[in-house]
């Protein structure tokens, strides 16, 4: 096989099935393997991805589609373990694969041997070779040495490039088209389709899928993960600029009891409260839901209004506690997506206390960027020069608002819930101590909205909620 041969082929079907299955499980077995690749041919797929001298043979003694080979080897002292030495190279040579696919990161291999080396091998017996980058250094490396086909297989799966991202990477699969002119295949993380549409769009020539079609094990765990698993009570936490909330919710998300401090000065102070709480009630789960932009990775908080002291740059952890904390705004809109009426619905929250949240939910993921960013209808400014936050968020009252203040505050949440109907919700939820007072909801009826508005069913406590909400149904991307 050529390369104009293999790209004719992917131009009839650009996917490209990985046959594969993890040392120990049941599927691991050549008949259990072959009938998956005859399944994926029956689908029309033209080529297969392999792994190990047995299963290539047996499936290559009954199928006549193309083959890329590998094997999984560990060697002490390298992390390389895909094709790794000369000696896997040879042994996949003795099969009758068309393509050897080969670790092509720009780590140390066994043996001081030599990527270079080994594509000379792979290209002496006739094969294409096939480079599985980490990389746009090693994307860019594989070219120059003139590997036939890249991929961008081992992104996010090496040091350099460790991501916790459920997402594939699009944007280095965008650099490595504009940086080759090999056959270039995506790889890693594609699990859906307009994922696959997505890669083809960008310039790919085909997409390896490996998981999301060819292993129940990991199907199963996907779904399996997605029910509830917490048996024991959990602890919620609503940091505000006023109060600070901590509430015990059983597994069932229902509050059991409920305590609240006036908010501390310090942050030394705001974590020996939440400690205190969880270790009264014997909780390790602890959900937070904070003001400011919280980064998901480090429990840091990167943005603040400045609402609460002693908080930019500061960490919620606590040794031997699972916390797992959000901007308060997403995390009341999340506690919404999680109740019966909103469940599976593209539901937006609108939450007016001390400052002003907002958050969208849609299909069990809150809408945010990478590091953590909300849907700022609170810093969008009025034709009055305030933003919508200066204007509506409760610390710009003392007491109830007097007749003028209420008719600016009522306009503000007009164009507020016209900013969060751009978002197309299902349906917008009402929340906060200025929206749940009565000289507010008394106001609802004046404000108009292409989707329902509706109050919080949860009430004064809808940010402890939600804070809950993240340990018993923990959204997508947080962790």
């Amino acid at each position: 096989m050529d390369q104009a041969e293999l790209r004719a082929l992917l131009k009839q079907c650009p996917v490209i099935a990985s046959v594969q299955a993890d040392t120990g499980t049941p599927l691991n077995n050549p008949q259990t393997l072959l009938a998956c690749a005859q399944a994926s041919i029956q689908q029309g797929v033209k080529v297969l991805r392999l792994q190990g001298v047995e299963n290539i043979q047996s499936i290559r003694s009954a199928v006549e589609t193309p083959l890329i080979g590998l094997i999984k080897k560990k060697y002490s002292g390298s992390e390389i373990y895909i094709t790794a030495t000369e000696n896997e190279v040879k042994e996949l040579i003795s099969t009758k694969c068309e393509i050897i696919a080969i670790d092509a990161t720009e780590r140390a291999r066994p043996n001081g041997e030599q990527l270079s080396d080994l594509l000379k091998l792979i290209k002496s017996a006739g094969r294409l070779a096939m480079a599985d980058c980490d990389s746009f250094s090693s994307i860019q490396n594989a070219e120059a040495l003139g590997f036939d086909i890249i991929s961008t297989t081992l992104n996010g799966y090496t040091p350099d490039t460790r991501s916790s991202s459920p997402q594939p990477n699009l944007n280095l699969l965008r650099n490595a088209r504009e940086a080759t002119k090999a056959i270039l295949l995506a790889e890693g993380r594609f699990a859906e389709p307009w994922q696959v549409q997505a890669a083809l769009q960008i310039g790919a020539d085909g997409v390896v899928i490996g998981g999301a079609i060819n292993d129940p094990i990991k199907q199963t765990r996907r779904f399996v993960s997605a029910a509830p698993n917490v048996t024991e009570n959990i602890v919620g936490i609503d940091l505000g600029g006023t109060w600070l909330r901590a509430g015990l919710f059983s597994p069932s998300l229902e509050l059991l009891e409920f305590d609240q401090i006036a908010a501390p000065k310090t942050h030394k102070e705001r974590l020996t409260f939440i400690e205190s709480f969880a270790k009264k009630h014997g909780a390790i789960r602890i959900g937070v839901s904070a003001g400011g932009t919280i980064d998901y990775q480090t429990h840091a908080v990167i943005e603040t209004k400045g609402f609460i002291p002693d908080y930019l740059g500061r960490q919620f952890r606590i040794e031997k506690l699972n916390i797992r904390v959000i901007n308060d705004g997403l995390a009341t809109a999340w506690g919404h997506a999680c109740h019966p009426h909103f469940a599976g619905k593209r539901v937006a929250t609108l939450a007016l206390g001390t400052g002003v949240g907002a958050g969208v939910v849609d299909r069990g993921r809150i809408i945010t960027d990478s590091s953590g960013n909300y849907p700022r209808i609170n810093d969008a400014y009025l034709p009055s020069g305030k933003t919508i936050e200066e204007t509506l968020g409760g610390i710009n009252f003392d007491g109830e608002p007097n007749t003028e203040q209420k008719t600016e505050a009522i306009r503000a949440a007009q164009i507020a819930i016209d900013q969060i109907n751009n978002q197309f919700p299902d349906g917008i939820v009402i929340c906060g101590g200025v929206g749940l007072s009565d000289w507010f909801r008394a106001a609802l009826p004046q404000i108009s909205s292409r989707c329902p508005l509706e109050v919080s069913p949860y009430g004064e406590h809808a940010g402890l909620t939600g804070a809950a909400a993240l340990q018993i149904y923990p959204p997508g991307g947080l962790d």
